[in-house]
């Protein structure tokens, strides 16, 4: 179910393509999840309708005993996913606050704000990355470190909005 969940989550925020559901359903399928609207889903092509893909993919998830994430819970999971990525080394402290400032804004537990404190604003960033070479570094240290306590939560939070989004599933 976590792999659905991030499926779900990772659509929402625009991270998966409505024309990339096709061959998520069809990995969901091999990962041992299984329903009517999943396998339908499996069996289509990425050029159909993306309008009838995404109502597919909605299905299927509900059908899996789930629901899509709103916009608000499926940004706190890029959010975790954003500090996960920075705290293993794997992107760049500019590269996560840049989508940070595209708009991110949802945060509702004490780390996920500091994360949020620690990403600072745009035009302070590229002042002092041009100018203050070394106070730059500082706030790439920091976010670094913001991002290595909010990693320590994810699992936690992530799991509360999967059961969240499974709860509402069974409140329909």
């Amino acid at each position: 179910m976590d792999q659905l969940f991030a499926v779900a989550w990772q659509y929402v925020v625009g991270i998966v393509q409505p024309e990339e559901l096709p061959m998520q359903a069809a990995q969901l399928l091999t990962a041992g999840m299984d329903s009517p609207a999943l396998r339908d889903l499996a069996g289509r092509g990425r050029r159909e309708d993306t309008a009838e893909l995404a109502a597919l993919f909605r299905r299927a998830v509900h059908e899996l005993g789930s629901s899509v994430p709103d916009a608000e819970a499926a940004d706190r999971c890029l959010l975790h996913h954003l500090a996960g990525q920075l705290a293993a080394g794997a992107s760049a402290p500019g590269e996560v606050a840049g989508r940070v400032w595209q708009g991110l804004t949802a945060a509702q537990t004490r780390t996920e704000h500091e994360f949020f404190q620690a990403v600072g604003d745009e035009y302070y960033v590229d002042y002092i990355a041009d100018e203050q070479p070394e106070a730059f570094r500082v706030w790439e240290a920091e976010l670094r470190s913001a991002a290595e306590r909010l990693s320590r939560t994810t699992a936690m939070e992530i799991r509360a909005l999967q059961e969240n989004a499974e709860r509402d599933c069974r409140a329909k």
